[in-house]
């Protein structure tokens, strides 16, 4: 028998509701650029990324340059593969070794979904936590010492002048 009208929209809407996009992580439901480029041949799956798209995302070429969040499948046809991926100089990034399939002068769709600065994290980090680097950060953190006497007269203000 087959389904009525009402329980086939029903259908509908579970399978309308199924493809909602929920991701296992919210950086990838935010798109902010996409482009079809070619795979290099001689540059180990380097994917150049357009100079249009450069100058929409604000990617300078520069040294130490930062970590893009991005998307990749054949161009037109497959899933999604999600990496993480440093720029090179020229803002290049390499197609990692667990994308099959996908090989030299191949067009590719990539997706950029974020663009992250790469920083030193323990640059700014204070002394270390041992029991030495404790007492110096609350030396540190102590001040000035109003007081002048300090430890060259102790004897003289805790005894006085005892000396006979």
């Amino acid at each position: 028998m087959p389904p009525s009208s009402s329980h086939r929209g029903q259908l509908d809407d579970r399978r309308h509701a199924k493809h909602t996009q929920q991701v296992a992580n919210p950086h990838l439901s935010t798109t902010l650029d996409t482009f079809v480029a070619k795979v290099h041949r001689t540059k180990n799956r380097l994917i150049s990324i357009p100079a249009a798209t450069q100058r929409r995302l604000g990617l300078p070429r520069r040294a130490n340059n930062h970590i893009v969040l991005f998307s990749v499948r054949s161009h037109g046809k497959g899933r999604w593969n999600h990496h993480l991926a440093y720029l090179t100089f020229d803002n290049e990034f390499a197609i990692p070794a667990d994308v099959t399939g996908i090989k030299g002068g191949d067009e590719v769709e990539i997706k950029i979904h974020r663009v992250i600065p790469d920083g030193d994290a323990l640059a700014g980090r204070q002394a270390s936590a041992t029991a030495g680097g404790l007492l110096m950060r609350l030396a540190e953190e102590a001040g000035e010492d109003d007081r002048t006497a300090g430890s060259t007269q102790v004897d003289e203000i805790l005894y006085g002048n005892q000396r006979g």
